[in-house]
């Protein structure tokens, strides 16, 4: 296949490699604008029946699967005599390349074994076994996460014959045995070696070959040539990964060695159970429960000479460990980044729904939070290992939130909505409660305990913004104010010899952040972190030499850290990985004064479909919400189909992007599929087409595309059109922009260039907009909520088109949705459903759920189910404590 040939509606880019039962090539999907891979079928075996059957077996085989960590199939395809799978491209470098010849740091071997063994032990669960494992299978992503590639060799239940394929590797030529025996010769089991039948046992051998290589450097079976690595497979006693490397710890060593019985009935029978053992060695050693012996210096290496003193001794052995164990991924560690110290890690709160927002006392002793089990978030007080905690905004029934203790542990700065809303001030008890500023959030103090860094927006989820947020000074005794930067700015933290204020902005409007600072005076900022992930809420460490900041760069939001000179705010090295102790995402950090302390947050969130039976007439639910979609991946908006067939929403997180399924939850299809933030699904009113907004212009904008992800085509172009909304016969959209122009209305059938758009009439308040989100079945109303700068909803109001006028009938709720009448509303609260009346203006409770997370709400055009998104989030305050 020559470079530009099209195959399809894909244009072919460049050659990624051959193999016996494939070609695999980079290309263009003309439709969806993105980059695949495509494995073609060689034209002189496509007219082969069994060849054929062969090559979509290794589709079949994959398509079984659904795993972060396992290469995704797009679709099996055929375009005249060309026979072709469509996959997802993956960008990066192979294991194999990354391995270095002295073995991974075992920071790194974890970060790469726990999701490799993860990604196995789910294919197994299906009924897939790999049958071909090697370092040159697995991709590691730019971003750092694994996908393991090419089931050219699996099998399946049912089993197919162990004769039916061969390699196709796309990374490497690899050496293979003809006849019975599959695979690759340095990774083949036992009884692969000897043609005898497998089962997933056999991939168990397999991975411990490639983590023995991982951890080592060195294959744990070598030889001169297939026939003796087959033979020392077959007869070699394992050598032990201690043996070659004394530091490794010795459970780690005994984990691998089962791997590699010679005997399938005495390793691992899961790949599950294998990736337990490996991350309960990860907490020992985090926790210091398993003890390390210090790695031999490499030859040539400048040794450290111990002068005298056990204690002395003692403490190099620490430090080299710690050098080991936490050096970053390009095994380097940059010249101005110490090693992190040895860390303990404590849950201090255990309580009901959400404890964010920690701050730390100046000694570390004490920590303050915000907690949301009461229905309403108040600040709350705890010692560090004790369990009574003290309500500190118990008087206040409003949102209280975001505190900070001065530098001198006497006051707490926080936001509070009370009063109309802004930061106050109150002593470390609780006491003497007085306003700052009438706006705000995030506030961060000053070094001198005088002034506060403060901004215009607030930020719980980092990856829903739309509007920028600006850097403001506040006087703790005037109230003085003065505007630091109008660019965007969000969570402050000031440098600890108060030169400069770090914070976290946008990249271009796209969905991804970076860590910023710049200096107290104002001026130019300087970019610290640029890559492609969601940086964000950066801290100082109290002798300003690095920034902690919450990043999903490693494919999950956890602590990372970076080396930064505070005088100029220029980085000095890459950024590194912080353990964090636990497996949820890491958000809101503090650090005490004396740097030996953490605090932060760990968040586990997910989202997923629910419906519940609806008796219009009655205005009642009816029965119990029944699960649409289950699982880990977190969904938002869906809306149903016209017919009420087909459900479609869009993931959230790193990637999101529009997905359709079956009315319950089944046959689930991926529609879009790339690096943008694809948002809000909503079906034309003929079931063929699903408009959604979209950053992949640069800006978000609406985008059409058919429900099978072909013909995807741009409808706006006015930066910042958020939440499509059909008119009933198809023919308009409205959309919203979040600014104080509102809403507007175009022609959804015409070209852009010839529209002549219909904005809606702004609200007065400039921080305020209305956000259009349903479309009366008469076409003469939009109903919609009022947006505020924070991003929260205020208030149901329907806009009469005719006459242009906007009426507020709550202010309270979200996501409003007409009935068929076209009198009645649904709308949503926190965990409440309720049915408005649009003529009467009341309203009246249908639904309350546990906790305060009903999302947004879709009705079937029969009104006879209503489906909405149920958010099961917890969070508990974490600290770590460093040794010094």
């Amino acid at each position: 296949m020559t470079i530009g040939a099209s195959v399809g509606h894909y244009t072919i880019i460049e050659t990624l490699g051959t193999g016996g039962m494939g070609e695999v090539y980079l290309a263009q999907d003309t439709r969806l604008g993105r980059k695949v891979a495509l494995k073609i079928l060689p034209r002189h075996l496509a007219s082969d029946p069994e060849r054929r059957a062969r090559f979509e077996h290794e589709a079949r085989a994959i398509a079984a699967l659904n795993h972060p960590n396992i290469v995704t199939i797009y679709s099996v395809d055929q375009d005249g005599d060309t026979y072709f799978i469509t996959m997802e491209f993956v960008s990066g470098s192979t294991l194999s390349r990354l391995i270095p010849p002295r073995g991974l740091p075992l920071r790194q071997f974890f970060d790469f074994a726990i999701p490799l063994a993860d990604a196995i032990g789910a294919a197994h669960l299906e009924g897939v076994t790999h049958r071909d494992l090697k370092p040159d299978n697995v991709m590691v992503t730019d971003a750092g996460r694994i996908k393991v590639l090419d089931f050219g060799l699996a099998k399946m239940r049912p089993a197919f014959l162990d004769g039916s394929a061969v390699t196709t590797a796309a990374t490497a030529r690899p050496r293979t045995l003809a006849g019975q025996i599959l695979g690759t010769v340095p990774y083949l089991s036992p009884e692969q070696a000897e043609g005898k039948p497998t089962d997933h046992r056999s991939d168990v051998f397999s991975l411990g070959i490639m983590l023995h290589e991982m951890i080592t450097g060195q294959r744990p079976f070598e030889g001169d040539s297939s026939a003796s690595i087959v033979s020392s497979i077959l007869r070699d006693p394992v050598p032990p990964i201690t043996a070659i490397n004394p530091a490794l710890p010795s459970r780690l060593a005994a984990i691998i060695t089962r791997c590699l019985a010679k005997d399938p009935a005495q390793r691992y029978q899961s790949a599950i159970d294998l990736r337990a053992d490996v991350d309960g060695v990860r907490q020992d050693v985090i926790s210091g429960i398993i003890t390390l012996a210090v790695p031999a210096a490499p030859s040539g290496a400048r040794r450290v000479r111990v002068f005298a003193g056990a204690s002395l001794a003692g403490a190099v052995a620490l430090a080299v460990l710690a050098a080991w164990y936490w050096s970053p991924r390009d095994t380097a560690m940059s010249p101005s980044s110490e090693p992190l110290p040895a860390a303990t890690f404590e849950q201090v709160t255990h309580g009901e729904g959400q404890e964010l927002f920690p701050t730390l006392s100046p000694d570390g002793r004490s920590v303050v939070y915000v907690s949301d089990a009461t229905g309403n978030a108040d600040i709350y007080a705890q010692r560090v290992g004790g369990e009574n905690t003290i309500n500190l905004t118990r008087d206040s029934a409003a949102v209280d939130t975001q505190p900070a203790f001065s530098p001198d542990g006497e006051r707490i700065v926080f936001r509070s909505d009370r009063d109309g809303g802004g930061l106050f001030l109150m002593g470390a008890t609780g006491e003497s409660v007085r306003r700052i500023s009438d706006f705000g959030y995030h506030p961060a103090w000053a070094p001198d305990g005088h002034q506060i860094a403060y901004v215009t927006q607030s930020v719980i989820d980092p990856s829903v913004r739309f509007t920028t947020s600006q850097l403001w000074i506040v006087h703790a005794a005037t109230g003085a104010k003065r505007l630091v930067s109008e660019g965007d700015a969000a969570q402050p933290s000031w440098s600890p010899h108060g030169d400069r204020i770090a914070y976290w902005g946008r990249t271009a409007g796209a969905g991804s952040g970076d860590i910023w600072s710049i200096a107290v005076a104002g001026g130019e900022p300087v970019a610290v972190t640029t890559e492609p992930s969601m940086d964000w809420n950066p801290v100082w460490t109290p002798d300003g030499r690095h920034l902690y900041f919450a990043s999903d760069r490693g494919g999950a939001m956890n602590l990372w850290r970076i080396a930064i000179d505070e005088k100029s705010g220029k980085p000095l090295g890459k950024p590194e990985a912080v353990t964090t102790g636990v497996g949820a995402a890491a958000q809101h950090i503090a650090i005490s004064r004396d740097g030996r302390r953490l605090a932060y947050a760990a968040r586990v969130e997910s989202t997923n479909v629910q419906k519940i039976s609806f008796n219009a007439v009655a205005g009642v639910t009816v029965g119990t919400p029944q699960w649409v979609t289950r699982g880990s991946r977190s969904v938002a908006q869906p809306d149903i189909s016209p017919e009420g067939t087909q459900l479609a929403f869009n993931s959230l997180g790193k990637q999101e992007d529009l997905f359709v399924a079956h009315a319950d939850g089944s046959s689930l299809h991926q529609v879009t599929d790339d690096g943008f933030k694809d948002r809000a699904a909503r079906w034309s009113p003929d079931g063929r087409r699903i408009a959604f907004y979209s950053d992949r212009s640069g800006k978000y904008e609406l985008w059409l595309v058919n429900r099978d992800g072909s013909d995807l085509r741009q409808l706006t172009h006015s930066p910042g059109a958020h939440y499509p909304v059909w008119s009933p016969d198809g023919r308009l959209m409205a959309f919203s922009t979040h600014s104080p122009n509102g809403a507007g209305i175009f022609n959804a059938t015409t070209p852009w260039s010839a529209e002549q758009v219909r904005m809606l009439p702004a609200i007065p308040d400039a921080t305020q907009s209305f956000e259009v989100w349903s479309w009366s079945p008469d076409g003469k109303r939009l109903a919609g909520q009022k947006h505020l700068a924070d991003l929260s909803h205020a208030g149901i109001a329907v806009h009469e088109i005719g006459s242009n006028r906007l009426d507020w009938l709550t202010d309270f709720g979200e996501w409003p949705v007409w009935l068929r009448d076209g009198r009645r509303l649904l709308f949503s609260d926190r965990g409440t459903l309720y049915l408005l009346d649009s003529v009467t203006r009341t309203h009246r409770e249908l639904m309350r759920l546990p906790q305060p997370s009903l999302g947004s709400v879709s009705l079937s055009l029969d009104n006879r189910n209503i489906y909405f998104t149920f958010m099961a989030a917890e969070a508990d305050v974490w600290v770590m404590t460093m040794g010094k």
